[in-house]
């Protein structure tokens, strides 16, 4: 039996007869506790409520509780009520009490139900600026990926912000844009994943699959009611969006002559395809700097003039630096120095560019630096890759494939490190080949030496930290053996 404080409850079909037994019941005031709720076997989480003071209709959900009306709406406008109020709870929205009431009003005014319907809830719903739907949400898969990457991109190094953002951007195809973010499925996301594989690589699927996983966490954790996400109890992506693919350590180790013949090759094909566009000299320097020096193409081709300076130990030498966040180093980047030797200069100075750029390797576009992206270009054109035109058309190179022609095999420009690393070793120099590609630091440092690192104070306090005259070693005999190749080739493809 019922006390003052509780509601008798009861699990039934409801109806229109279950509806006016109620009415009745109301009437008599014969009502024991706080009252009678009628939970509806055909629609989950329709409540009819009566107590004391009237009767109402009311959704219940594990998010929240809504009353969807009067007790004097019919039922089954009562569980389309409940219907779509379940889809905006579903989508992060309060369920709008305006509609509500238009359905209890048209019903009152004797409209017919599908009437009321249509009045309460319009199949075509207002259409929201893009300023209210970020702001109140439910957010569109487009704003999820917009906001994310608001937030992402500037906690990232610049060149691989650019990246990453190309990564997830690939998520956000013409038919997920409009999509509401909390009804993207797994099979949506699987089809982006499967289209990025196909028309791409696995490794580009594998690396969008990521951030997207990245994005939803973050609209999860931080935006759950805005995104739509609320309702989801597990973040199914986490294990639902994998990739069939892991990345394999590359063994490649390009010989002297194979990194001799490509400088020349890149030299003497600056126009490839019948293009009027040549390989500039900011390019062509950048590719000489990669195999003179073994350093990583991304803080190498960002190299800027106010960090390079003469060594004044060692007259027509310079020494290049780079700070901890240009170079490449996991958890704990560490300043980087390397001494050039005069030869080295000598072979870059035959490519002049802009001396006004505050860049070393400056590209083509103002202010700009070659990015290591033209490098791998450059090698697709020598190698043959076919030539985009207008629409879905391609042109192929007359040269082909001067790689293959010329017996080189295939190679990054990572790969060089591979080779000074294994050359220097066999001279009985692996400790300057460690120093130089900057394997292992040789001390931690003081307190404040990225500082005068980058602001280059004097080289003389860094000699014994950054190890110049271990380095100069290892250099010396590599430029002069990079060097002593290039003219065995030019020699024999004259």
């Amino acid at each position: 039996m019922a006390t003052a404080n509780t509601w008798t409850r009861e699990r039934v079909k409801l109806s229109k007869r279950k509806v006016d037994a109620a009415r009745k019941l109301l009437a008599s005031g014969k009502i024991n506790g706080r009252g009678h709720e009628w939970a509806d076997t055909e629609e989950k989480g329709l409540v009819l409520r009566v107590g004391k003071a009237g009767g109402a209709w009311y959704l219940k959900t594990e998010q929240r509780t809504v009353r969807l009306g009067d007790m004097d709406l019919p039922v089954a406008a009562a569980r389309e009520a409940a219907q779509q109020s379940r889809v905006e709870l579903r989508q992060g929205r309060t369920p709008s009490r305006a509609s509500l009431r238009i359905l209890q009003v048209a019903h009152r005014r004797g409209l017919s139900a599908e009437d009321a319907l249509d009045a309460a809830f319009p199949e075509e719903p207002v259409e929201r600026s893009e300023e209210d739907r970020r702001r109140d949400g439910p957010w569109e898969w487009g704003d999820l990926v917009d906001l994310f990457l608001a937030r992402k991109l500037p906690t990232l190094r610049p060149r691989w912000a650019g990246q990453y953002e190309k990564h997830l951007r690939r998520a956000v195809t013409p038919g997920l844009a409009r999509k509401l973010a909390g009804n993207v499925n797994q099979a949506d996301l699987l089809g982006v994943r499967d289209a990025v594989a196909r028309d791409r690589t696995p490794s580009a699927a594998a690396d969008t699959m990521e951030a997207v996983k990245a994005a939803l966490d973050w609209a999860k954790h931080n935006e759950p009611i805005r995104s739509g996400l609320a309702r989801i109890p597990y973040p199914w992506w986490r294990e639902g969006l994998n990739v069939d693919w892991t990345c394999q350590a590359r063994e490649h180790t390009p010989t002297l002559a194979e990194l001799a013949k490509t400088l020349l090759l890149a030299e003497r094909h600056r126009s490839l395809g019948g293009t009027a566009k040549e390989t500039s000299n900011g390019t062509l320097a950048a590719l000489w700097a990669v195999v003179l020096t073994g350093q990583r193409a991304g803080a190498l081709t960002g190299t800027r003039r106010a960090t390079v300076r003469d060594w004044p130990e060692r007259p027509g030498w310079q020494v290049w630096t780079w700070t901890a966040a240009e170079m490449k180093g996991g958890k704990s980047p560490r300043p980087h120095a390397i001494p050039v030797p005069p030869e080295a200069l000598a072979a870059l100075g035959r490519f002049p560019v802009d001396r006004a750029s505050p860049f070393l390797f400056p590209s083509r576009v103002a202010g700009k630096a070659v990015y290591p992206t033209v490098l791998t270009q450059l090698f697709g054109r020598l190698q043959g890759d076919p030539k985009g035109g207008r629409g879905d058309k391609v042109k192929e190179r007359p040269e082909a494939d001067l790689f293959a022609q010329h017996g080189i095999r295939p190679w990054t420009p990572h790969d060089v490190r591979r080779t000074l690393a294994a050359y220097l070793d066999l001279e009985k120099l692996g400790g300057a080949a460690s120093s130089i590609l900057a394997h292992k630091p040789a001390t931690r440092g003081e307190p404040g030496q990225e500082r005068e690192l980058a602001q280059a104070i004097t080289l003389r306090h860094y000699l014994h930290g950054q190890r110049l005259e271990l380095k100069s070693e290892g250099m010396a005999v590599w430029v002069a053996a990079v060097l002593e190749a290039y003219e065995a080739e030019r020699a024999r493809l004259v």
